[in-house]
């Protein structure tokens, strides 16, 4: 979103390249000093990728022990696995993976916000993204949150190339992307599923509609196949997602869960430490068909939660929609003091802010973007009808859409929404320009087109 009052705001500016270093700069600057500030930085494994990746590294197996697994997925700690060879630096290397990561991240939101319109605001969302709460917290933890908001954008940003201007190349890319995404966070999936079914309808013809959709398939097909035929080897069938699933959706939906739920004081936090204790006596892995009864019997126990009180189920999931787009970290210690209650209304007032302003931003992009028929308009190349800034807002919002259903029924929170901070925060920095252009006295707002063109 930017205000257009002469062709010069057309045209990208010459000193563009010197504002986005400085973005990136800023990124490294919060990113670094952020695993500076804490001592602990990196040197927990809450999900157990670092043990997976110190196995392919000492064992060359992807296993808990000698018994192999499908229960994590395996791109990050594929990752991971390249530090942990550097040995007594391994934590210096996660460091540097992490840091060279989320620097990715904003220069490619930056990119992204320039495809989705937003012309020299792009900087603004970039800028966002880099100081955003919850990417910089997980930046300092050894989580998945960190690769799966690069892959999230770089795959909104393939998707939305591929729709501006389809071609076999950018529907393969996008479609590697979105398999990227799939081996690294399982949430992927929904949209892969729906690029394959909607970009064809932006080809322009059924032939080659149907040659942009197999393109985009057979790229997802190709990342994913090694991961699947891995699992068919050692499980007896060609897994693409995890066998994390079940535990996921029991833990969201469990008759412990819905008593606190029914009962629980407001603002409690769920003590989850005797369901997790139960779980773990039940669920025993000494061989690898474990795992698939494991989720089996969790995925029959949930079903049965939601059947036997659905009122309860329902509620769950506002519930759990509420916390995957929380804006206020829960307390989880009683005992916290002053600089961590702080801490978290600082970052409530923070996405209360942003929210705010990307509902702003996404009302004005749809008001202004999806009312203009600019399929006429040449891209850079010269071929008509390629430069459509709104197909990639409706990539994002499915996306968020598709995320959001996912993490109603399954178990939620906000470190979960962090694939989607690069949409909300270039929705956020449209939001902005919009005051700014009323503020400024200018009553035409209008979606650039020729700063989106161009190819990923």
């Amino acid at each position: 979103m930017a205000v257009a009052d002469s062709p010069s705001t057309r045209r990208p500016s010459a000193s563009r390249p010197a504002a986005v270093v400085a973005v990136l700069a800023f990124a490294l600057l919060v990113r670094g000093g952020a695993l500076w500030s804490m001592p602990g930085a990196l040197s927990t494994d809450p999900d157990g990728y670092r043990f997976l990746a110190r196995s392919l590294v000492e064992h060359g197996r992807y296993a808990y022990g000698d018994v192999p697994t499908a229960y994590r997925p395996p791109l990050y700690p594929l990752m991971l696995a390249v530090c942990e060879a550097m040995g007594e630096y391994a934590n210096v290397a996660v460091a540097m993976l992490h840091l060279a990561v989320g620097v990715a991240t904003v220069g490619l939101a930056e990119r992204l916000g320039r495809r989705w319109g937003l012309g020299r605001g792009a900087l603004a969302g970039a800028v966002l993204v880099a100081c955003d709460p919850i990417l910089v917290v997980q930046s300092t933890l050894v989580m998945t949150e960190t690769p799966a908001a690069l892959l999230a954008v770089a795959s909104l940003l393939a998707l939305t190339s591929a729709s501006q201007s389809p071609s076999p190349g950018r529907a393969a890319l996008a479609g590697a992307w979105l398999a990227l995404g799939a081996l690294c966070r399982a949430t992927f999936l929904p949209l892969l599923v729906f690029a394959a079914v909607l970009l064809p309808f932006f080809a322009g013809t059924w032939r080659r509609g149907l040659v942009v959709g197999g393109c985009l398939v057979a790229a997802a097909v190709a990342v994913l196949a090694p991961w699947a035929v891995r699992n068919a080897r050692h499980f007896g069938r060609p897994l693409v997602s995890t066998t994390h699933g079940g535990y996921t959706l029991l833990l969201a939906n469990n008759p412990s869960f819905y008593e606190y739920l029914r009962h629980g004081a407001w603002g409690s936090v769920w003590d989850a430490d005797a369901f997790n204790a139960a779980w773990r006596r039940r669920a025993t892995r000494s061989e690898p068909a474990d795992e698939l009864h494991n989720q089996r019997l969790a995925y029959r126990e949930a079903w049965a939660a939601m059947r036997n009180d659905p009122r309860t189920f329902a509620y769950s999931c506002l519930v759990r929609a509420g916390r995957f787009w929380g804006l206020m970290p829960h307390q989880l210690d009683a005992g916290e003091g002053p600089a961590r209650r702080w801490g978290r209304r600082v970052v409530g007032v923070w996405y209360l802010a942003e929210t705010a302003l990307a509902a702003l931003g996404l009302v004005v992009v749809l008001k202004r973007g999806l009312g203009q028929d600019d399929r006429s308009r040449p891209d850079a190349t010269g071929r008509a009808g390629s430069s459509r800034p709104w197909t990639g807002w409706l990539w994002g919002l499915l996306f968020a859409a598709t995320l959001t259903g996912i993490h109603a029924i399954f178990w939620s929170n906000m470190r979960m929404r962090a694939p989607l901070v690069p949409v909300v925060a270039l929705a956020a920095a449209a939001g902005a320009a919009a005051i700014v252009a009323r503020t400024a006295g200018r009553d035409r707002l209008v979606l650039l087109h020729s700063s989106s063109a161009g190819t990923v």
